[in-house]
């Protein structure tokens, strides 16, 4: 009877050990999967042009990403990894520019733009508040003739 309990306790043990080693394998799998993912992105595919190298169908890219995958796995961090891919391809397969040279040229001149068409706005919009007069609704009224006034008042008796 005791051996029954005992065996029983170690079959459940073993289960339940097994699928919480499933369990953290998968979650690890899920992380590096995200990891490789924002890795491709960075970098546009030498084998596609125009394509980020998360997106090229081609068997080279396919190669590459398992070799930068097996990087990942084996601890290498993501920017050494970075690093190598663009010491061996150069830096124009980089999809975000560094700042730095005319890279910071391409991070600067969107931002003086947008910082530019925002002091236009406000500086046109301030304009027109000082060149408009406050109008109120006895400004309208002092604007209306008595015969103005007059029929208006008429259509209005007429709706009751």
């Amino acid at each position: 009877m005791y051996r029954r309990v005992i065996r029983t306790s170690l079959i459940v043990s073993v289960v339940i050990a097994r699928a919480l080693t499933v369990s953290f394998a998968d979650e690890r799998s899920e992380a590096l999967d995200r990891e490789a993912t924002q890795i491709y992105q960075q970098v546009f595919s030498p084998f596609c042009p125009g394509r980020s190298l998360n997106d090229c169908p081609s068997s080279k890219a396919t190669e590459l990403k398992t070799e930068m995958r097996q990087k990942l796995e084996s601890g290498v961090s993501s920017d050494e990894i970075l690093k190598d891919v663009f010491a061996r391809y150069g830096d124009k397969y980089r999809t975000v520019p560094r700042f730095q040279g005319v890279g910071a040229l391409v991070w600067l001149v969107p931002i003086g733009f947008v910082v530019a068409g925002l002091l236009l706005a406000m500086g046109v919009s301030s304009g027109r508040k000082k060149r408009a007069p406050a109008s109120t609704g006895s400004d309208v009224k002092n604007q209306l003739s008595d015969a103005d006034r007059k029929r208006i008042e008429d259509e209005l008796s007429k709706l009751d």
